[in-house]
């Protein structure tokens, strides 16, 4: 019986990216994303592609996020202890911004009037000083009925370390019929708040992403649709409908799994990933072992559940320029996403960074999709000097003032992953993709002195693939909280060989063999607030120290504590593919010459597919695939290689260990 063909799709504010994984061999499906049903272009995608085939779909999906984002969310109610209704907004004393006068709090999906409480309560040590009545529980089952909730977060102080309380409360509320989640179950975790918070957020989108996977369920048979877990491995369909929360950051985790595999290819300690789409532009640092923080972000509010680090900002191909009070240009953040789109789309008549480069003639009316997406350079540039009228700005200058304006807020951005970690980004590669990644990656390298850029092959669908290279995972977190002695040690380490057994387990009773397990602990200093992950070992003490002083300049000599420990069993992931059939003599010619449609300057434009092996070439010049366009300014050179294009400054290149 043949096997299903592996299909990784990731879901962008403008385009929906298909990478259909066969034999070691890719191919690259886009079409226009539907924002007001995003189903609609995901299944249209697989009818593309699929053939007569069975299909295993892996998805990252927006639906969760967007759903919290623009507050499309279910009528959730919150249920905890007498006296604690509020502590949901209370929240924590950290400020965002110290010098903010008049801050603003981050809105907590749950109202006051949904926020209900029951007399079960725990001390600190465990003792059960009261406990909710079989009559309570069922007068709180018709109070949520009257409120016509759809959905119920239940969270208790020390719920992470005594979860069957927490239980028994869902079992009483199991005749409502309605999606229930359990802090203690999703996250057990110290940290009331957080763990409130978590609850609350996967309980508010489970009535929507599970109505959106039952349409994608149906539309792919016969196969199987499976999500990305914002930690990089993957959650299958039964999870993620229960807890729908651990898949919030999927997409962006589909390019840090690629991206993870490119670092190993090239044997880099770590790279920039950087990824420009149609809305935004997301930005990480990578490496052959990258592992999840041990939370994630949303809307101001935590996410306590294995994330990758993603730093995200609101500058993508998309996004609008515009003139402020002050007469000053801004790019971003409001985008036009796919409908009305950049102006040259045909319908939107504001300028975006897209109508930047048409205007400028870095893209051209064949370029987006190798023709097939029809688009009009000419609104570009009415759209580009209608903004140069309110600046007070020639067409050119607007149009490179837009893609300055961009490149400074990205570079903002790649300073938080590198400079600000006490990372010096010169030693950091940058590996661009999305499709706008591309247009930048020599731009921003250059100006942080990085090594060299590389754009990967199927660069707009890098993240899609990076989906169809992941493998299942199984996470198991357990809370901990003692202090670190010789003693402790050696009990975690039996402890944790228990807990990876268990996880490699649980993966064979799918069918799937786990050929690897990894163990952090996060340890703290006694009295901090937040701990550091540390790979679990007898060494960690001192890997904690190194590492606490690498991020915050210090190492302190108090006692140490183990906050929890977290253990993970997979298979290894798939190989990133290489390019092969490379020619190897360089005689590729450019296929035009694109005129800017502002200034007199003139771009030969190059076929990526017909670029030869180890071929060089000198900007200022273009280089088109399907999937995106790669800018190669003047003063840079590119070359070829089987691990995608690599962009290098013109002094110097020859004492760079460059990939080939």
């Amino acid at each position: 019986m043949p096997k299903p063909l592996r299909i990784g799709i990731d879901t962008g504010g403008t385009f929906t990216d298909l990478v259909v994984l066969e034999g070691g061999k890719v191919r690259v499906h886009k079409l226009a994303s539907t924002p007001n049903d995003p189903a609609r272009a995901v299944l249209s995608g697989i009818a593309a592609v699929r053939g007569d085939c069975e299909v295993d779909v892996v998805h990252g999906s927006t639906v969760g996020l967007n759903a919290i984002l623009t507050g499309n969310l279910a009528r959730t109610a919150l249920v905890t202890n007498a006296g604690f209704r509020d502590l949901v907004e209370i929240g924590r004393q950290a400020r965002l911004d110290l010098y903010d006068l008049e801050p603003r709090k981050p809105v907590v999906p749950v109202p006051r009037a949904l926020r209900f409480t029951v007399a079960t309560r725990r001390e600190a040590d465990g003792r059960l000083t009261s406990r909710a009545s079989a009559r309570e529980l069922a007068r709180l089952a018709s109070k949520l009925g009257a409120a016509r909730v759809e959905a119920v977060a239940i969270a208790l102080l020390h719920g992470y370390a005594h979860p069957r309380d927490e239980r028994a409360i869902a079992r009483a509320l199991a005749r409502l019929g309605i999606p229930v989640t359990c802090g203690s179950v999703l996250a057990p975790i110290l940290g009331e708040f957080e763990r409130i918070c978590g609850a609350v957020l996967n309980a508010a989108i489970t009535p929507v992403v599970a109505g959106y996977l039952a349409r994608l369920e149906a539309g792919v048979r016969p196969g199987r649709v499976r999500l990305l877990r914002s930690s990089g491995g993957i959650l299958d369909l039964a999870s993620a409908r229960r807890e729908p929360a651990r898949a919030l950051f999927s997409g962006p985790a589909g390019g840090v799994v690629a991206s993870r595999a490119l670092a190993k290819q090239v044997a880099a300690a770590h790279v920039a990933a950087f990824d420009m789409g149609g809305t935004s532009t997301d930005v990480s640092l990578v490496g052959p072992d990258t592992e999840p923080a041990d939370t994630g972000e949303i809307a101001g509010l935590p996410v306590p559940l294995p994330t990758f680090a993603v730093h995200t900002v609101g500058c993508g191909g998309g996004s609008i320029a515009w003139c402020d009070a002050g007469g000053a240009l801004r790019v971003g953040p409001q985008s036009a996403g796919a409908d009305p789109g950049p102006a040259c789309y045909g319908t939107g008549d504001e300028a975006t960074i897209t109508d930047a480069h048409m205007a400028l003639g870095h893209l051209g009316p064949e370029s987006l999709l190798g023709g097939a997406f029809a688009v009009d350079p000419d609104r570009s540039v009415r759209a580009v000097e209608k903004l140069g009228r309110r600046l007070g700005l020639t067409p050119r200058r607007t149009a490179e003032g837009i893609l300055e304006v961009a490149d400074a807020t990205m570079l903002r951005a790649l300073l938080v992953i590198t400079a600000e970690r006490a990372i010096d980004p010169s030693t950091v590669p940058l590996v661009a993709y999305g499709g706008a990644g591309g247009m930048h990656a020599a731009s921003l390298a250059r100006r942080l002195a990085m090594p060299y850029a590389i754009v990967p092959e199927h660069p707009g669908a890098f993240s899609a693939l990076g989906l169809a290279l992941a493998s299942e995972t199984h996470e198991v977190v357990e809370p901990v909280l003692r202090r670190v002695d010789a003693h402790l040690i050696a009990q975690i380490a039996r402890r944790v060989s228990e807990l990876a057994r268990e996880a490699k387990e649980h993966l064979a009773a799918a069918g799937i063999r786990a050929s690897r397990t990894r163990a952090f602990a996060l340890l703290r200093y006694a009295g901090q607030g937040h701990g550091v992950p540390v790979p679990f070992s007898r060494g960690l003490v001192r890997e904690f120290v190194r590492r606490h002083e690498a991020l915050f300049g210090f190492a302190a000599t108090a006692p140490l504590e183990l906050v929890e420990i977290r253990v993970s069993a997979s298979p290894h992931d798939r190989k990133l593919p290489r390019r092969t059939g490379l020619r190897q003599s360089p005689l590729v010619r450019p296929k035009i010459t694109r005129r800017s449609c502002v200034d007199r300057r003139s771009w030969a434009v190059f076929s990526r597919s017909e670029l030869g092996s180890q071929e060089r070439i000198a900007g200022p010049a273009i280089v088109e695939d399907y999937s995106g366009t790669t800018i190669v300014p003047p003063g840079t050179a590119l070359r070829a290689t089987s691990v995608g294009l690599v962009l290098t400054s013109g002094s110097g290149e020859d004492s760079l260990a460059v990939p080939t």
